[in-house]
């Protein structure tokens, strides 16, 4: 319920942001939009919070990290930095409940998570490919792709956002050896032993 109310103020503040000071609002991304309607609809308890406290708030923590450091404008910093400790709050909360919960999970229903894992990972980086921009500027969306598949920053900047759902994932026991392959494949498995918690701290969110 804490949680509820944290994102209700969350969308509030950057809703009128976005209003108030650039005047314009992107809709939600087709991934992203996909990850959410996976995570809700599943009855099961753990998968809601397997896609929202590790592994959207995870990507949302990272992109907000990212986006606090290159902020120049005084009023974002202080939002995003507002946010990140709600949100920072609400990852360990997730780990903290899941820690120990698949340790002895049946195989047929640990690779429910594990599939969950894999799809919701692969829709995240997904979701970091220009499509959005290219159909508002009227530009092909394979074309953009490929140019921002092939651009170096770009590939860095879509692995760094996984540098927080990857050690947490391991620290709940769903770092597997399929999940582990599925990682080596995106490129995102360097950050298994990354400390979330440094990285709050050498931010000022812990």
């Amino acid at each position: 319920s804490t949680q509820t109310m944290d994102e209700a103020r969350h969308i509030e503040v950057f809703a009128r942001y976005l209003r108030e000071k650039l005047e314009w609002e992107w809709p939600i991304n087709e991934s992203l939009k996909t990850l959410l309607d996976l995570t809700i609809k599943d009855q099961r308890w753990d998968f809601k919070y397997l896609g929202m406290q590790i592994i959207i708030e995870g990507l949302a923590m990272a992109a907000f990290g990212n986006l606090h450091q290159m902020a120049r404008e005084p009023l974002l910093k202080d939002l995003i930095r507002y946010v990140m400790k709600d949100e920072s709050r609400h990852v360990a909360f997730g780990v903290l409940s899941l820690t120990g919960y698949y340790q002895d999970m049946a195989a047929n229903e640990l690779k429910d998570r594990e599939d969950f894992v894999i799809e919701a990972c692969e829709l995240m980086r997904n979701r970091l490919m220009g499509d959005q921009i290219s159909d508002a500027m009227g530009w092909n969306r394979q074309e953009v792709r490929e140019l921002v598949l092939n651009s170096a920053p770009a590939q860095m900047f879509r692995s760094m956002l996984f540098a927080r759902i990857v050690p947490n994932l391991k620290r709940i026991g769903l770092l597997t050896p399929r999940v582990r392959e599925a990682f080596a494949r995106l490129q995102i498995l360097q950050f298994e032993d990354w400390d979330p918690e440094e990285q709050d701290r050498r931010l000022g969110f812990a």
